[in-house]
């Protein structure tokens, strides 16, 4: 289900409440992100559309140079609130996915977290995603599947994640005018679904090489006997992987500079 409110729309209290839990999911990711992608002291990390910036703080308290990009005025300040409150830096640019306010090849990683789906021009931003990031650099991105029919974009519409294209996106619009609340209040609705090969064609036509699925990414320490089973069936059989793509909701990459 899709969560109340849209991040960008989140009090201090309630961005400082998540602490915790992006605490937890920044070590699962950067172990995950590890063994594709080494990562020293003082790596430049740039999170795309970081609403308060919670992520951000994670990232600096571990010793990253993170910075985060976000289009909201609202999260902004809330960020700057956050910062004052816990006496910590948290810096937040104003910017969007399509116009990073950084120098070319001045990256380590950029991740960009249920973002991409909501970019008026995705192609563009991948090549910006690109075009800040050093010669051995990576993009993550987590992001919408037309895989699987169940999603987080929108409430109220069974196997929204099967309808046409052109569909989700006049149903997206329509919610933000007519049904906010079916959309996290949100004015910038989801636009975008991905598939792997689609994901692939957008990848290698902005730069980026070696692509990296959700299910390459995940570890086998994560999980007992049985998840340690079917994750090396998903990894090594295309088919269980498709059908693990229809199940499980959203989809997620690493991809490296070409």
């Amino acid at each position: 289900m899709v969560s109340q409110r849209a991040t960008e729309s989140l009090t201090v209290d309630e961005a400082e409440s998540r602490l915790p839990e992006e605490e937890l999911f920044a070590h699962l990711l950067l172990r995950r992100l590890g063994r594709f992608k080494r990562l020293e002291t003082g790596a430049r990390i740039v999170d795309v559309g970081c609403a308060a910036g919670v992520m951000v703080l994670v990232l600096k308290r571990r010793g990253y140079d993170a910075v985060g990009v976000e289009p909201d005025r609202r999260a902004r300040e809330t960020a700057q609130r956050l910062s004052a409150k816990l006496g910590e830096e948290i810096p937040v640019l104003e910017g969007r996915a399509e116009a990073l306010p950084l120098p070319d090849a001045s990256c380590d990683l950029v991740i960009a977290s249920s973002v991409l789906e909501h970019a008026a021009d995705l192609e563009l931003s991948l090549r910006e995603a690109r075009r800040v990031l050093k010669s051995d650099g990576a993009l993550w991105f987590y992001s919408t599947s037309a895989l699987c029919p169940r999603q987080h974009e929108i409430r109220g519409f069974p196997l929204f994640g099967w309808y046409p294209l052109r569909l989700k996106r006049r149903f997206m619009r329509w919610a933000v005018r007519r049904r906010p609340e079916l959309v996290g209040h949100t004015a910038n609705p989801a636009l975008h679904w991905f598939t792997p090969g689609l994901t692939r064609r957008l990848l290698q036509r902005a730069g980026f090489g070696r692509i990296i699925n959700r299910w390459r990414l995940r570890l086998p320490e994560e999980g007992g006997r049985v998840y340690r089973l079917a994750l090396k069936l998903i990894q090594t059989l295309p088919p269980l992987r498709f059908l693990a793509d229809v199940f499980v909701p959203d989809s997620a990459y690493l991809t490296l500079v070409a």
